[in-house]
């Protein structure tokens, strides 16, 4: 079953978000910030390691959210969704085999840095 990653959305867009996949039929799991050291995979499969401090940092001001187990035809009816009732997310990841081993502040970094290297290929 399709699971959303959710970090760091606002209460507008959340309460937002929470009824366009409930309409779908999508599972959404909000993220506390204490998890943000570990692996996505960890976070998705709900497993958990002594080695692992929980964040105690700055968390980022960008909203992540991260597509778990989604078909094609399910992901682009969700962001269909997500234009049309105007729900603003700064960063929209799919988990992948490379990505899962990535801690959430680990993918923070790699989307700031694709966002910045897409807007210099517009400039």
């Amino acid at each position: 079953m399709e699971k959303l990653l959710v970090f760091h959305l606002d209460d507008n867009n959340l309460k937002k978000l929470k009824q366009v996949t409930g309409a779908l039929k999508i599972r959404v799991e909000e993220v506390p910030s204490s998890d943000y050291l570990k692996p996505l995979e960890m976070i998705v499969n709900k497993t958990v390691s002594p080695l692992i401090q929980p964040f105690s940092g700055d968390v980022p001001s960008e909203s992540l959210i991260v597509f778990c187990d989604f078909t094609e035809k399910k992901m682009d009816k969700l962001l269909n969704s997500l234009r049309r009732d105007q729900i603003a997310i700064d960063y929209k990841a799919v988990l992948t085999p490379t990505n899962k081993k990535w801690n959430v502040m680990r993918m923070y970094l790699e989307m700031q840095v694709e966002k910045s290297a897409y807007q210099k290929t517009k400039a």
